[in-house]
């Protein structure tokens, strides 16, 4: 689907972090990024393994590139970030578990996704 505008993209995944209660303390721009870039990485992972989301990671890398654009952040080392947490979490609690976890997070990220467009 086709983003709205980057104003209400950037608006939306600002209200995501009121949203969130970890995040409603510090909806921050390195936040954000943490946020967006986690659920690239999980949609992405997702979309490999053929879960039906109504949006995709193109979607989330865009609110990655718009908030690089605002802030000047590295949206490649939030993402490279965001796949380390992963990778530990696999080692930690085993793969399983890790994408199990991953694939849920991918729904939740969709979820989100449908309040920032709407």
């Amino acid at each position: 689907m086709k983003l709205k505008s980057s104003i209400s993209l950037v608006c939306g995944a600002a209200l995501l972090g009121f949203a969130n209660p970890a995040m409603a303390k510090d909806p921050s721009p390195k936040k954000l990024m943490e946020m967006a870039a986690g659920c690239a990485y999980v949609v992405a992972i997702a979309e490999d393994s053929n879960v039906e989301l109504n949006y995709g990671s193109a979607e989330w890398m865009g609110i990655v590139r718009i908030l690089e654009e605002r802030t000047g952040m590295d949206g490649e080392r939030a993402i490279k970030l965001a796949k380390a947490k992963y990778n530990k979490r696999a080692r930690i609690m085993g793969a399983d578990e890790a994408r199990s976890h991953m694939l849920n997070r991918a729904r939740d990220c969709d979820r989100e996704m449908a309040v920032i467009q709407s």
